[in-house]
């Protein structure tokens, strides 16, 4: 079934994951809603799935950051694991834009599914001087841009943004053939 959608959020007084709650509860199918919240005319997602080779390289490149709020990038692999250089296999992948890693990740990846999930990470800070690591709340939520088959840009905006801001974070992923 197609379905029209035609709520733009970024006018209602909602964030973006009340907007992602309200289309659930318009669309309870989840085979008739789209994976995306409008905001602006810009398709918003809180989570990327993304169908790949079975086996191959991910590369991961932060492109600019804003310091406001610790982010970063979590690449999880379905049904496989990602291969870090120490040999230990991981099925989620968490990469912080932080000036003092390097800007640039790449390591091998296999999905028995052929399917990655991507999406972005932030701490928020505490009353009590604690940071929590959350995503997928308040404006959290990514525009997306798909250069390839194999490689999408991110422009990505944190939870806790009074509003959307998608230049927060913009990264790079890139699957690369297996060597």
């Amino acid at each position: 079934m197609t379905m029209e959608l035609n709520i733009d959020y970024a006018s209602t007084g909602l964030d973006i994951c009340a907007a992602k709650l309200d289309m659930a509860s318009k669309y309870p199918d989840k085979s008739d809603r789209p994976d995306f919240v409008l905001w602006n005319g810009l398709h918003v997602k809180t989570a990327d799935q993304w169908r790949v080779p079975v086996r191959g390289r991910v590369r991961i490149e932060i492109l600019s950051s804003k310091p406001e709020v610790e982010q970063g990038i979590d690449f999880r692999v379905d049904m496989g694991a990602v291969k870090l250089a120490g040999g230990e296999e991981v099925s989620l992948l968490r990469t912080w834009a932080d000036d003092r890693y390097e800007g640039v990740v790449e390591y091998p990846y296999y999905s028995q599914s052929g399917d990655v999930f991507v999406s972005n990470v932030y701490k928020i800070a505490l009353p009590n001087g604690q940071k929590r690591e959350e995503k997928w709340t308040g404006n959290a939520g990514c525009v997306i841009d798909s250069a390839s088959s194999r490689e999408r840009i991110y422009h990505c905006s944190h939870g806790v943004a009074d509003r959307p801001d998608f230049d927060s974070l913009v990264f790079r992923v890139t699957i690369l053939p297996e060597e």
